[in-house]
């Protein structure tokens, strides 16, 4: 189903309008922002309350009921069938309804978390929080990922801590020591259509007025610094041997001068910029074969085949990430666990019709024959990369 907000879904459509440049230079990774914008339509039917209805009786794997004011403050329940009585009876008890990971089966969530990978580098994630009137679900917390919420129903109040606790790492989690809001605080009742963004490392917490609420928490997969040198470690272990070797007999006593030179020599080779271009593009191509792949469409086009002409209009499907290598007689292309070599005529035609938003077939720049245009149009239709703009899949 259409939904104009997706349509047209970039990091700066998700923040506006506050820009682009701004949020990057004094927001990302360093403090909250709200985004009050006075518009209950800018989500459109992101995702309605019909919507989670019918997600739950699709009988996902599980449904968490979270309430702070409850003894039982974080139940799942699951099968959801036997226990959705259950939930429904805790949740008209003011507990809140999440159901997490709903994008790998709602196709509108499902876009969400793809249609920005491009752009940012990163994978995301969703959760879904439905809170009836005066409910509160969570205790102050903080997250180990940064997040966007969005507010697609109802208002919900929300506090935040100025200033950060701290800087977790990805797969640390708030103990229950510390869960009450310290500080100086920002107090902000979000209504349909605004959002929050809160980095990881800042204790919140939230709770419904006289109306129920719907947001959707927009998780960021981010890729770390700490990962990446880590990546060039091993990397420069691999081209020398005589870092894996055991450190030297006795190097627990004496003076620590010796290791420290041969630290300061490893350290000081691995400075290479030849090396860790290397490093840096083989990382890059491992991350690739992480993001999901978009298969909507191919099993119908498989089954019912329409034959290709130079008047169609084609264009990159939404979320596709991958990279392109020139090399000196080639062209490779690498997404998810596959990679493509194509002759180095094609680098040219590879690189416009991937960033071109939609063109017929017959306008491909590139010294290509028309019926070169079409294979390579066909090729990457079916290796998913690119659409027919007809289909509504773009």
């Amino acid at each position: 189903m259409p939904c104009s907000f997706l349509d047209n879904l970039s990091l700066q459509t998700l923040i506006a309008p506050v820009p682009t440049a701004e949020f990057r230079a004094h927001y990302w990774e360093q403090k909250p922002l709200v985004v009050q914008r006075a518009n209950p339509d800018y989500y459109g039917d992101l995702f309605t309350l019909d919507d989670f209805d019918a997600a739950i009786t699709r009988t996902p794997a599980y449904v968490t009921l979270a309430n702070a004011e409850s003894k039982r403050k974080f139940v799942s329940y699951k099968p959801v069938v036997d226990g959705l009585e259950a939930v429904l009876a805790d949740m008209r008890g003011g507990g809140t309804l999440v159901l997490d990971q709903l994008h790998n089966t709602d196709p509108k969530l499902s876009l969400l978390t793809r249609a920005l990978s491009p752009e940012l580098g990163y994978r995301f994630q969703t959760n879904l929080y439905l809170t009836p009137p005066h409910g509160k679900g969570f205790t102050p917390h903080w997250d180990n990922h940064d997040v966007f919420i969005l507010q697609v129903l109802g208002s919900k109040h929300w506090k935040l801590e100025k200033t950060r606790r701290k800087l977790p790492g990805v797969r640390e989690k708030m103990g229950d020591e510390g869960r009450e809001l310290r500080g100086e605080l920002i107090s902000c009742t979000l209504q349909r259509g605004d959002l929050i963004y809160i980095p990881r490392g800042f204790v919140h917490a939230a709770e419904c007025g006289e109306e129920p609420s719907l947001h959707i928490t927009f998780g960021v997969t981010a890729f770390f610094f700490e990962d990446l040198l880590a990546v060039t470690i091993r990397a420069a272990c691999q081209r020398d041997e005589t870092l894996s070797m055991a450190l030297p007999p006795g190097f627990m006593h004496g003076p620590a001068d010796g290791l420290v030179r041969q630290l300061k020599a490893a350290l000081s080779d691995m400075c290479d910029d030849k090396f860790l271009t290397q490093v840096v593009d083989q990382y890059r191509d491992e991350l690739v074969r992480t993001f999901p792949l978009d298969t909507s469409g191919q099993v119908r086009d498989f089954f019912r085949p329409w034959p290709l002409t130079l008047d169609d209009i084609v264009g990159p499907r939404r979320g596709a990430v991958y990279r392109i290598h020139p090399e000196a007689d080639s062209v490779r292309l690498n997404f998810g666990a596959r990679s493509i070599t194509f002759l180095a005529l094609f680098r040219e035609a590879l690189e416009f019709v991937l960033t071109t938003p939609a063109c017929q077939v017959r306008e491909i720049k590139g010294d290509l024959a028309d019926e070169e245009r079409l294979a390579l149009v066909e090729r990457l239709i079916e290796e998913g990369l690119l659409v027919r703009k007809s289909d509504g899949l773009a």
